[in-house]
């Protein structure tokens, strides 16, 4: 099974397009490179993770990103890795870690709207990989990406990625995900990004009712048994002013 897992990868370097799918049943010997090894992910987390190590080093650079093969390969890597983090909670951390690649990936001569397609399916992944007990994780990695001054993350896949956020998050925050996701949005990529018209009424109005719930989370009312810190608060003093719509 391993053989054969590391057979498909290599005949995915030599196409142009391949679909990874959940929907399989019965004989999967006449299916598509994809579907076979979508297949083999799904039943073997052995395979599932040279898999992984395989994406890793194949995305691990811009070239991938220059190949001809990239505009049909590179969903069907990111549609696996979904897969995987759906079968597999061990390596939902890895997959952070590759989705997080195709985010500084860049081709001139793909459209921004080609580019920016693959880039929020890359963001999908994280945050699905934040509703399977990881968010403290992708928050933290993005925030770090955010700080990066060469990081290609724009304004408007910070915008995707945080309102997908609001989408999946709901009160109580914990301290971790205070700390965590508060300190992505005080980065000054995500002020910017999310301090404009671009960012429609409604979702500033759903950040905002958030940073009333990370205000909750450190209270002094609730230091003692949730142990926040004076930085716990001073962060959430510094989220409700960033984001304070209503007064701008």
């Amino acid at each position: 099974m391993v053989l054969e897992g590391s057979k498909l990868c290599e005949q995915i370097e030599n196409v142009v397009n391949f679909v990874a799918t959940e929907d399989l049943s019965g004989d999967t010997s006449t299916s598509s490179v994809g579907a076979k090894l979508s297949n083999l992910c799904i039943k073997c987390s052995t395979v599932a993770q040279g898999f992984l190590l395989w994406a890793r080093e194949r995305t691990n650079n811009n070239e991938f990103a220059n190949t001809a093969a990239y505009p049909g390969t590179a969903p069907g890597i990111l549609s696996l890795l979904r897969i995987i983090v759906n079968h597999h909670p061990l390596l939902r951390g890895s997959a952070i870690d590759i989705a997080l690649l195709f985010l500084d990936h860049s081709n001139s001569e793909l459209t921004y709207q080609k580019m920016n397609d693959i880039k929020e399916q890359a963001l999908r992944v994280l945050l699905i990989v934040a509703t399977k007990g990881l968010a403290v994780d992708v928050f933290n990695a993005v925030g770090s990406k955010l700080k990066n001054e060469r990081s290609k993350i724009d304004a408007g896949l910070i915008r995707y990625f945080v309102a997908g956020t609001l989408e999946i998050m709901r009160p109580p925050l914990s301290l971790s995900i205070v700390r965590s996701m508060g300190g992505m949005l005080l980065s000054p990529k995500c002020t910017e990004a999310l301090n404009v018209i671009y960012f429609d009424s409604a979702k500033k109005q759903k950040l905002s009712d958030f940073m009333g719930y990370f205000g909750d989370s450190v209270s002094n009312e609730r230091s003692k048994f949730a142990r926040s810190t004076q930085n716990d608060r001073a962060i959430a003093t510094a989220l409700k002013n960033a984001y304070a719509f209503d007064k701008k």
